[in-house]
């Protein structure tokens, strides 16, 4: 009897185990094409296809980010919009995000976004894994910051405190507009050159 219950138990340890082999084989090959679909739709030049959009790319080509740098490094926007964290929480924010944007584009037919509507919320939008991972010695500069260390980073040490403290504080609650400079200004003018075409176009100009 005793023979016949170890011989259950390893038949089932080895069915659990051709299982657990089978299930991971089917998630590896399930996630290779959600990175490719992610990577895909996941490009500068993709995500400034919606002319919503295009204040977003046009500042961002300047911003120290998008390439106006002595380097000539230009920075991802899923580097900043998407947290680093694992296939699913991506796809989801990716998912989430993507659809919100061609809802809003296509459907609502909306002509811009509202610049004093998002932007108190820019920390809902913009994670800081991105920004930690390229600048990785910040964190080390605060905690050993001192005023007699001209290397070490006072300003980075009160942030990083506020930021244990605080779990809704984030790096773009300081650096705000840092990717898109003069992005309100930049939308303001696109607004009032649409202004200016549509009296165009109803005769406004002409009749006044």
């Amino acid at each position: 009897m005793k023979a016949l219950l170890k011989s259950i138990r390893s038949v089932k340890s080895a069915v659990i185990a051709v299982l657990l082999t089978v299930g991971a084989g089917i998630g590896l090959l399930a996630a290779l094409p959600a990175s490719e679909v992610m990577h895909a739709f996941s490009t500068n030049e993709y995500c400034g296809t919606c002319h919503t959009m295009k204040p977003a790319s046009e500042t961002f080509a300047n911003s120290v980010h998008g390439g106006n740098n002595s380097q000539g490094f230009v920075a991802d926007c899923v580097s900043c919009h998407l947290p680093e964290s694992n296939v699913v929480d991506e796809l989801w924010v990716k998912g989430t995000s993507g659809m919100r944007h061609l809802f809003g584009e296509y459907v609502l037919q909306m002509e811009s976004l509202d610049y004093d509507e998002l932007h108190p919320k820019r920390t809902e939008y913009v994670f800081d894994s991105g920004c930690v991972n390229c600048h990785r010695a910040l964190e080390e500069r605060a905690k050993i910051a001192t005023e007699a260390s001209p290397i070490s980073d006072q300003t980075h040490q009160l942030a990083f405190a506020r930021k244990d403290s605080d779990p809704s504080w984030k790096c773009s609650s300081c650096h705000y507009d840092i990717a898109h400079p003069d992005l309100k200004r930049n939308m303001r003018i696109k607004d009032e050159q649409r202004m200016r075409d549509l009296m165009v176009q109803l005769g406004v100009e002409n009749n006044g």
